[in-house]
C-alpha cells in the first residue's frame, strides 16, 4: 500500500461539487454537454492562468476541484502560455478531484 501525505499550510476549498443536468445544443467549452453516455457533469473550483502572465503554485492542497464533463476546467491549468520560465505547479496535493488534476498545454520554460 502507498502512503501519501496530503497535508499543507495553504488549503485551497471548492465549494461541495454539485451535479448538473446536461444541455444538448451546447459546445464542451460552454457548459455542460450531453453525450451517449452522459447526462449530468460534476461541477467543481477550477484554476487557470491563460495566453500570458505567469503563475506559480508550490505547497497548496487543492480540494473538490475540477469539471468532469466540461472541457478545460482543470483543479490546476497553465492555457498556452508559450515560453513561461517562472510558471510552476510544485509539491501540489489534490483532493477528491474530477477529471484531470494537472494540465499543462502549450507552455514550456
Amino acid at each position: 500500500a502507498e502512503v501519501v501525505n496530503l497535508s499543507r499550510n495553504i488549503v485551497i476549498t471548492g465549494d461541495d461539487l454539485r451535479h448538473v443536468d446536461c444541455e444538448p445544443n451546447i459546445g464542451s467549452t460552454q457548459g455542460c454537454r450531453c453525450t451517449e453516455h452522459r447526462k449530468k457533469c460534476t461541477v467543481g473550483l477550477h484554476t487557470a492562468q491563460m495566453h500570458a502572465g505567469t503563475m506559480s503554485i508550490r505547497n497548496v492542497r487543492l480540494e473538490k476541484c475540477g469539471q468532469r464533463g466540461i472541457d478545460g476546467k482543470y483543479c490546476l491549468h497553465f492555457h498556452r502560455l508559450s515560453d513561461c520560465p517562472d510558471c510552476e505547479f510544485s509539491g501540489n496535493a489534490i483532493e477528491h478531484g474530477h477529471q484531470r488534476g494537472i494540465i499543462v498545454h502549450g507552455t514550456h520554460s
